[in-house]
């Protein structure tokens, strides 16, 4: 159903299709719909192969030039052609094929008796190109803005954020990072071990008081396989003495003599 191509223009019966500015123009009394890129590959090549059922398939493939794109961006887009079709009073110029695909009734297209406009009404059609792409300008600039006051407001939340945090928070954030410094602390303190009568002890570095190396020594005898022991502090140092049992550890504290412990 193709009539003419010139200047990137297209004719389909009353319709001329103008690619480079995404436009569909109604000769009779140049109506220009503004459509999308896809939109008007879609009505070109329905209205090219006018009362035969183009695929969904095959519009998907030839109407995005190579992008993927599923078959709901292809039913999107027959509804906007539509619905831009409807605001000029065509409302039944693409038709469903249940199951199939679309296609577009050659009577649809046919040319009712107008013709394309003469030299004097040139100017009118130059006039119409022109809105629609001040209008596709708009759209962009909308866009653009709207981009911008979205980030803005993310930054605004964020920033909000930020300044809730009270002290109270600080405080809680403030004692977990210590009490996992301290939990650290507890995992890396044994850094040497030393020989207590025969038995390996680890201990951090600093001369064990007697009253830790007699409770060691005490229970020489017993099932300990290895000794940790290492200081809590106090004014006269107190120490926690553990021990490790099949592979269990057991808390021999209470058997040092901390009353001892600066001999």
């Amino acid at each position: 159903m193709n009539d003419e191509v010139n200047n990137g223009v297209e004719r389909f019966g009353r319709f001329d299709v103008d690619y480079s500015r995404r436009t569909i123009t109604r000769i009779s009394d140049n109506a220009v719909l503004k459509v999308s890129r896809s939109e008007t590959h879609i009505f070109a090549l329905l209205a090219n192969t006018a009362n035969n059922t183009v695929h969904r398939e095959t519009l998907l493939k030839e109407c995005w030039q190579g992008k993927i794109v599923t078959n709901n961006s292809l039913t999107v887009a027959i509804k906007n052609l539509r619905t831009s079709f409807s605001k000029i009073g065509e409302h039944n110029i693409i038709t469903t094929e249940p199951k199939l695909g679309y296609s577009i009734r050659e009577t649809s297209l046919a040319d009712d008796g107008s013709h394309p406009p003469l030299a004097e009404d040139i100017s009118k059609h130059i006039e119409a190109h022109e809105i629609a792409e001040k209008l596709e300008l708009q759209e962009h600039q909308e866009s653009v803005i709207e981009k911008q006051v979205i980030t803005e407001k993310k930054k605004n939340s964020l920033f909000n954020k930020l300044n809730t945090f009270s002290l109270f928070d600080f405080l809680i954030v403030t004692f977990f990072f210590l009490a996992t410094l301290f939990v650290c602390y507890q995992y890396l303190f044994f850094v040497n071990t030393t020989d207590v009568d025969g038995i390996s002890v680890n201990y951090n570095g600093v001369e064990l008081p007697n009253p830790v190396i007699q409770a060691i020594i005490d229970h020489k005898t017993g099932d300990i396989s290895q000794w940790y022991a290492f200081p809590i502090g106090g004014l006269c140092e107190r120490y926690k003495l553990i021990g490790v049992h099949n592979e269990h550890y057991v808390d021999l504290t209470s058997q040092v003599n901390q009353e001892q412990c600066d001999a």
